[in-house]
C-alpha cells in the first residue's frame, strides 16, 4: 500500500513512572535516566517523578526519533500523541493532544482517538514510543492482514504475548473508539475483540520489547535495539 494511504501515530505522551529519576545500581549508587533534549542544566528529577518515556535517551536519541525512523518510510504523514512536552516533541511530527472533552486519565486509547478523528487517510499505523525491536516487515504484514481478511483492525502478538497498541487501523472506526471512551472503557482488547481484529503473529528473540525501567533501557541500549 502506497504511504500517502497512511498516518503514522507514536504514541509518545505516557509518564514512565517506573523509571522515577534514576535506578541504584552497585554500592547503592543511583545512575539517573537521561532526557534527550532538555536544556542544560536541567535534570530529570526536577521533571517530577516521572519523566516522558518518549523522551528517554536511547543510543544518543530520544526514544520518539527511533520510533519515527521506523515509521516513517511507511507514511505519508506522522502523528505525535503527546499532552507535554509538545516543543520538544514537534521536531519529530505533528503532535496531537488528547481532547479534554474526554477526561483525563483516558490511557493510550485517547490519543488513537484523536489521530483516527484528524487523519486525512483511509488507515491508520499505530506504535507505543516505548517498544523497540522491531520486525522489518511488521507494517507490509499489518497491512496485509487487514485487507486479505477484509478486517478493520490487525495488532500484533508473539507466542509469549498479544501487543494490542502496535496496530493497523480504519478511519472509519473514529465514531466507535470516541463512543467507546465516553462510555468509560479503556481496555484496547476489548475494543478491537468489538471489531473482530485480526492478531498476526511475529516470531523472534525480544520482539517489541518494552522499556519500561532504567535496567529495560540499559540492556535496549546494550543490546542495539531500535
Amino acid at each position: 500500500m502506497a504511504p500517502a494511504s497512511l498516518t503514522g501515530l507514536i504514541l509518545a505522551g505516557g509518564q514512565a513512572r517506573r523509571m522515577q529519576a534514576g535506578a541504584a545500581g552497585a554500592g547503592g549508587h543511583e545512575h539517573p535516566v537521561q532526557m534527550h533534549g532538555l536544556h542544560a542544566g536541567v535534570q530529570p528529577h526536577r521533571m517530577g517523578p516521572a519523566v516522558d518515556k518518549g523522551l528517554l535517551d536511547l543510543r544518543g536519541e530520544p526514544l520518539v526519533a527511533h520510533a519515527r525512523r521506523f515509521l516513517a518510510p511507511h507514511v505519508g504523514s506522522l502523528l505525535i500523541s503527546a499532552n507535554r512536552h509538545e516543543q520538544l516533541y514537534a521536531r519529530y511530527g505533528e503532535v496531537v493532544a488528547d481532547d479534554p472533552a474526554l477526561g483525563s486519565g483516558l490511557g493510550p486509547l485517547a490519543g488513537v482517538e484523536r489521530a483516527l478523528a484528524l487523519m486525512q487517510t483511509p488507515w491508520l499505523l499505530v506504535l507505543p514510543v516505548d517498544v523497540v525491536n522491531l520486525p522489518a516487515g511488521l507494517v507490509g504484514q499489518l497491512m496485509g492482514a487487514v485487507h486479505a481478511e477484509d478486517a478493520p483492525i490487525a495488532y500484533a502478538i508473539t507466542p509469549e504475548r498479544a501487543h494490542p497498541l502496535c496496530m493497523a487501523l480504519h478511519a472509519g472506526l473514529a465514531q466507535s473508539m470516541r463512543a467507546y471512551l465516553l462510555a468509560g472503557d479503556r481496555k484496547v482488547q476489548l475494543w478491537q475483540d468489538r471489531h473482530h481484529a485480526v492478531p498476526v503473529v511475529f516470531e523472534g528473540t525480544d520482539l517489541f520489547f518494552n522499556i519500561n525501567t532504567p535496567d529495560d533501557l540499559r540492556y535496549a541500549s546494550q543490546c542495539g535495539k531500535s
